[in-house]
Formats: structure tokens, sequence, C-alpha cells
């Protein structure tokens, strides 16, 4: 493989594993597991949800077609404003709505994520892309049944190879974010226990 051919996939890697496109991801396997989440007034909660963890988000990404002529630095830092305010925006919503469980721990999984990355990242370059892809690695292996959310777990490979060939982040960067997401996301799950 060519070191052209190799950074176009670990970019093109990079841009699937976004966080937006991952909650897409963690709320379509929750929709599997709990129907119950697009009935009745749940259907507005889990539009919201995708609102607010993907679609708004996504526009910002720091792989975003919108942001893609701005410096790296410059990305990095509206990604993360932007998402602890979508993020943020959804958490307290559920919070003060009666939504589901699930929605709930989501919601929280995603907000302490990102609170966690920015604090990390005031005296460290940890990989919010890494954080990104083990929240909802952790998440996907709690909500489905049986052995399925094992399944994703080559996810944590793919973005640990893409982000360290983009040289967006070195191993140890990447390892640092994917705790972070792990930890955030077990602690909002044994918080809320949506299942």
């Amino acid at each position: 493989m060519s070191k052209s051919s190799k950074q176009l996939k670990a970019q093109i890697i990079s841009f699937i594993c976004s966080p937006p496109y991952l909650a897409f991801l963690v709320l379509g396997c929750a929709l599997l597991v709990k129907p119950e989440l697009i009935w009745g007034t749940g259907k507005t909660h889990f539009f919201i949800a995708l609102l607010l963890l993907g679609f708004f988000p996504s526009l910002t990404a720091q792989d975003s077609i919108i942001l893609r002529k701005l410096p790296l630095a410059m990305r990095r830092k509206i990604s993360f404003i932007s998402f602890f305010f979508s993020y943020t925006i959804f958490l307290v919503f559920a919070l003060l709505r009666d939504i589901h469980p699930l929605l709930k721990a989501i919601a929280l999984s995603y907000f302490l994520t990102v609170v966690l990355l920015i604090i990390i990242n005031l005296f460290y370059k940890a990989s919010g892309h890494a954080s990104a892809v083990a929240g909802p690695v952790m998440a996907l292996n709690i909500i489905l049944p049986g052995c399925w959310g094992l399944l994703s777990i080559p996810l944590l490979a793919l973005v640990a190879w893409a982000r360290v060939t983009t040289k967006e982040h070195d191993f140890k960067q990447v390892l640092v974010g994917m705790v972070l997401g792990f930890a955030a996301t077990l602690k909002a799950f044994l918080l809320i226990k949506p299942l």
C-alpha cells in the first residue's frame, strides 16, 4: 500500500469515526434493543437525541466539510466547544424530561466524555476520535444482547491506526482518549442503570 493510499484510508476512517457519526450508531443500536424509544412522546425525545448528539455536532466536527479550510488547532477548538454545548443541552433536556433511561445514560456518557477531554486537553493532547470510538464501543457492549457488542471492538484498532497514521496523534494520546471514553461511558451507565 502506497503512503498516499494509506493516508487516504486513514483519513476516511477518521472521518467515519467522528463522534457524531458514532452517536448515530449507538442511537440506532439502542433503538433496535429498545423500540419503545420511538413510541409516543419517546419519538420526540429520540429525534432530539439524533439532532443534539449526531446532526448538529456533525456540522462542526473536526473533519467536517464546513471547517475543512481552517487550521487543525482551530477546528479542534470549535469541535470541542460546539460538542460541549450540544451535549450539555441534551443532557439538561434528558434530566428535566421524563425520557427513557437509556437515552439519559447515552446523554450523560457523551457529556462526561467531552468534559473529560476538554479538561485533559488543557495540558495534554488526548485523541477525541479515540474517545469517540471507545465510548460507543463500551455502550454497545452494554446495550446489545449476548456477544453482539463485541463486533464493535475492531473499531478501536481502526481508529488507533488511523489517528497515528495521519500523525494527528501518537499511540499514547490515542490510548488516553480511549481510556477517557471507556471511563465516561461506564460511569454514565453505572449511574443511570438504564437496562
